[in-house]
């Protein structure tokens, strides 16, 4: 194959790989390119590609498992970053994901992956943004130089628990790989604090319905993940049947499903509920018919209707309806006069209908 050849099979699979809450829009036309949506609205045209399509891991729902039949490919450490520079100077994207299988070792795939990035910064002199995927299982050194090259670093948990990921990729193991991956990452990443560099952001990554895990799972999951490690984000990849595989005939979990993970994400990282607060129904499931913070207010009603003019912040974030930007509008308006009628919120962009429910002046 020619590099652009490699680059068409090794970038359309690294569609696997969360970076946005989402893919934002279609891909380009140009193989590895993705629009994502990051930042809360930014678009960012980011070359999204895989270093190798080969591995040596056997995960049942994986496009590259190793026992399915598919093209494969790799590029060497010069041809990808030859093939980023030129979409990036012609200003084709904004920066690099880069992901991989695992060929032969964790150790031997990661080098590989730093040697892109080095390459990257010496001979072609980019400083932009680059987000690189940790391999479970690689060097202290690795994880190193991966805190110095990137912005920000990923390490995939997939499944919450060890019986669901044994089932489901018999070659991991949650507590010797993830686990034992993310604490070298914590204790590295707080050496960046000491000598005063900018510390990356690391981030993970469940898939969601390929085994019979409950989303109380995840949920408890992450807000252990987001409570010990200090991790930026939790990515939620809603499953996808992929031919060849022996998942193939097990349907795709739903989008909605997908995003009610990330609505409980936010209500733990950003309205300070925790997991036992989020409302689940008895098989241990969020409902999706109501968002869980609707389901949560119904399920309270004897601490609503709260008082918008003296309400605090934290209490203002429990009524449906109104977010934190929202909470602070709603402050700066009540300390240039008191709030007499539900009127004078309505230039403010705030859902007047779902909040006037729960909330009184």
């Amino acid at each position: 194959m020619d590099l652009y050849q490699k680059i068409s099979v090794l970038g359309p699979g690294a569609r696997y790989d969360t970076c946005g809450p989402k893919d934002f829009g279609k891909t380009t036309n140009i193989p590895g390119v993705y629009h994502a949506k990051v930042g809360g609205s930014r678009i960012c045209r980011l070359f999204k590609v895989l270093q190798t399509n080969s591995c040596v891991n056997n995960c049942r729902y994986c496009a590259f498992r190793r026992d399915r039949d598919c093209e494969r490919t790799s590029a060497s450490p010069d041809e990808m970053a030859r093939a980023f520079d030129s979409a990036h100077s012609r200003r084709l994207v904004d920066g690099l994901f880069l992901s991989s299988g695992i060929a032969q070792s964790p150790e031997t795939t990661m080098t590989r992956m730093l040697d892109t990035a080095r390459i990257l910064r010496e001979k072609y002199h980019y400083r932009g943004y680059l987000h690189l995927k940790i391999m479970p299982g690689v060097s202290a050194s690795c994880i190193q130089e991966s805190l110095k090259l990137a912005n920000r670093i990923s390490l995939n948990i997939e499944s919450p628990t060890e019986s669901e990921l044994t089932t489901l990729a018999p070659d991991k193991d949650l507590k010797k790989g993830f686990f034992y991956t993310l604490s070298v990452i914590k204790r590295e990443l707080s050496k960046f604090c000491w000598v005063g560099k900018k510390v990356p952001s690391l981030t993970t990554q469940f898939v969601v319905g390929a085994g019979e895990e409950k989303d109380r799972d995840i949920i408890q999951s992450t807000h252990f993940l987001y409570k010990n490690f200090g991790l930026k984000r939790v990515f939620y990849s809603a499953f996808r049947p992929v031919p060849g595989t022996p998942l193939e005939q097990r349907p795709g979990a739903s989008l909605v499903r997908e995003h009610r993970l990330y609505q409980a994400d936010f209500l733990m990282r950003f309205y300070r509920f925790l997991p036992q607060e989020i409302p689940l129904d008895e098989g241990g499931f969020l409902s999706e018919v109501s968002d869980p913070k609707m389901l949560w207010a119904q399920n309270h009603p004897e601490l609503f209707p709260i008082n918008l003019n003296t309400a605090g912040y934290w209490q203002l974030l429990k009524v449906p309806g109104i977010g934190p930007v929202s909470a602070k509008k709603i402050i700066k308006i009540r300390g240039e006069s008191r709030l007499r009628d539900f009127s004078q919120l309505s230039g403010s962009r705030l859902q007047l209908q779902k909040l006037s429910a729960f909330a009184c002046l």
